[in-house]
C-alpha cells in the first residue's frame, strides 16, 4: 500500500487482533438449510518504525506469511505465522468483499488469488507474493459472475499441454440467500480462467462459465493431472465434476464442461484434492462427516464420521513429524480435527482393508461457542489458525500448536486467543461479512 510520504503511511496497529462477525444459518421452505458463517478479520501487533518509515523483517528472517481476507472493509491482513507480527498495513482488495483465498505458483512465481463477492458482480483478485510487500496486480480484478465465493487453481494437464487455470464458484448472491431466498436461488456456476499470460502480462483470460447442479456452490478443488475440478453444492448435497478440454490441437481453444455429479453428505462446504493419493475430501456441515471421493467413481469411497463436529472448512497438512492430515474446522463443537490421510487410504485400498479410525485428534478451541470456520496450517511452526465467529460481536483467531512426540500420538492446544475487530467505517456489503485465511510458506 503506497503513500507519497511517511506521514500519510497507515500505521500498523499496536493493539492485539480484533474483528466483527455476522454468522448466518440460512433456511428455506423448499430446500435444506444453507449453513454459512462469515467473519471479518484484522490483525494488529506492534510495528517497527525506523526514522519514520515502517519496516518489516527481511524474508531470510521471516517465517511463513499468513494472509486473512477482511470483507467488512475489503482488505487483506498479512502477518508472520511465528511472531504474529503484522508485516504490512491492511491491503485494499479492489474487487470488493474478498471471501475465500488460494495461494498458487505459476511460472515459478507465487500469487494470492481471492474470490471477491462484490456488490453486484463477483471477480477474481490476483496479488503478487514474490516481494516483501504483497501488491495487487494492476489489471486485477478479473470479472466473474454474481456472488463469487470459492476459489482454487492449478497447472492442468490438458492433453500434452500444461495449462495454468484458476476456477471460482459463483453463488448468484450469498447476500440474497441470507436475506431469505436460501436454496430457492438459481443454480450456481463455476468460471474458469486461462492463466498463461499471468506471469508476463498480468492477465487472466476467461475460458468459460458452466452451471452446477444445485444452488450455492461454496467451494472448488482442482485435480491437475486429470484436468478436472470438483465443486461442492451446499443445497444439493453433491460434488460436481468439471473438466477442462482442448477443442483445438494446440491448447489454444479451451472448454469448461460439467461432466458428472456425485453425492456427498448433508450441506457440503469446503473441499480439497489430495494429488498424492488421488482423493478428494469434502466437509459436510449438516452430515457431521467428511466425504472421500476419487476422481471418477460414481459414489463416495468412504465417509469419515465426525460426530457432533459440523465441519465447515478443510485443508491439507504434511507435518514436520511425518504425519499427513486433513484438517477440518468444526463449527458445531468449537474444535479442529486432525484426520489421518494414510488411514483413509488404508481403509479404501488396503489388502486386506484395515480401517482404523481416521480422526486421530480433535482439539477444542479456547472459545466456547465460537463455532470456528476458516482454517489454515503452517508446517514451519506446526500451527493451525482457526477463526471463531462467536460470541456475536467478539470473534477471535485461535492459534493452535501441534506437538508430535517420537514415542506417542500427536497432541494440540489452543495457545492464543486473539481478539478481532473491524478495521474501518467503510462497509461495502453490510449484510455479507466473509473471511478466509491461507498460509504462504517462505
Amino acid at each position: 500500500m503506497s503513500r507519497q510520504d511517511a506521514e500519510n503511511q497507515p500505521q500498523l496497529r499496536p493493539s492485539t487482533l480484533a474483528a466483527q462477525s455476522v454468522p448466518f444459518e440460512r433456511h428455506d421452505a423448499v430446500g435444506p438449510p444453507v449453513h454459512v458463517g462469515f467473519a471479518a478479520l484484522a490483525v494488529a501487533v506492534p510495528s517497527l518504525v525506523i526514522a519514520g518509515v515502517l519496516a518489516t523483517a527481511p524474508s531470510a528472517e521471516a517465517g511463513s506469511r499468513v494472509i486473512v481476507s477482511t470483507t467488512l472493509d475489503s482488505t487483506l491482513e498479512i502477518f508472520d505465522a511465528d511472531s504474529l507480527a503484522e508485516l504490512q498495513p491492511p491491503l485494499p482488495s479492489k474487487g470488493g468483499g474478498p471471501v475465500r483465498l488460494w495461494v498458487q505458483t505459476f511460472d515459478g512465481k507465487e500469487y494470492l488469488l481471492a474470490a471477491n463477492h462484490g456488490a453486484l458482480l463477483g471477480s477474481v483478485g490476483v496479488f503478487d507474493l514474490s516481494a516483501e510487500q504483497v501488491m495487487e496486480l494492476p489489471l486485477s480484478p478479473f470479472p466473474a459472475r454474481a456472488g463469487s465465493v470459492g476459489i482454487a487453481a492449478g497447472e492442468l494437464a490438458v492433453g500434452a499441454t500444461q495449462v495454468p487455470v484458476v476456477l471460482v464458484t459463483n453463488t448468484q448472491s450469498a447476500v440474497a440467500a441470507v436475506a431469505g431466498f436460501g436454496c430457492s436461488l438459481p443454480n450456481g456456476s463455476v468460471t474458469a480462467y486461462d492463466a498463461r499470460l499471468l506471469s508476463t502480462l498480468g492477465l487472466l483470460q476467461e475460458i468459460g462459465t458452466v452451471d452446477v447442479s444445485a444452488p450455492v456452490p461454496y467451494a472448488v478443488s482442482v485435480d491437475p493431472a486429470g484436468a478436472r475440478a470438483f465443486a461442492s453444492t451446499n443445497c444439493g448435497d453433491q460434488l460436481d465434476t468439471l473438466t477442462v478440454t482442448d477443442s483445438g490441437s494446440d491448447g489454444g481453444s479451451l472448454v469448461l464442461s460439467r461432466t458428472a455429479t456425485r453425492s456427498t453428505g448433508a450441506s457440503p462446504d469446503g473441499t480439497i484434492y489430495d494429488g498424492a493419493r488421488g482423493l478428494n475430501y469434502t466437509a459436510n456441515i449438516g452430515g457431521n462427516s467428511l466425504s472421500v471421493h476419487d476422481a471418477q467413481s460414481p459414489d463416495a469411497l468412504l465417509t469419515v464420521d465426525l460426530p457432533g463436529a459440523g465441519p465447515i472448512d478443510v485443508t491439507l497438512a504434511d507435518s514436520p513429524g511425518g504425519h499427513h492430515w486433513v484438517i477440518t474446522s468444526n463449527g458445531s463443537d468449537d474444535s479442529v480435527s486432525l484426520i489421518d490421510r494414510d488411514r483413509i487410504a488404508q481403509c479404501i485400498y488396503g489388502v486386506p482393508p484395515t480401517c482404523l479410525a481416521p480422526e486421530v485428534l480433535r482439539i477444542p478451541t479456547a472459545v466456547a461457542g465460537g463455532a470456528p470456520e476458516g482454517v489454515a496450517y503452517d508446517p514451519a511452526t506446526n500451527r493451525i489458525f482457526a477463526v471463531n465467529k462467536f460470541p456475536l460481536g467478539s470473534p477471535s483467531l485461535s492459534v493452535i500448536q501441534i506437538t508430535e512426540p517420537a514415542d506417542g500420538p500427536p497432541s494440540g492446544v489452543d495457545i492464543e486467543r486473539m481478539s478481532l475487530s473491524a478495521l474501518g467505517a467503510g462497509t461495502p456489503l453490510p449484510a455479507f461479512i466473509a473471511f478466509d485465511v491461507v498460509v504462504q510458506a517462505r
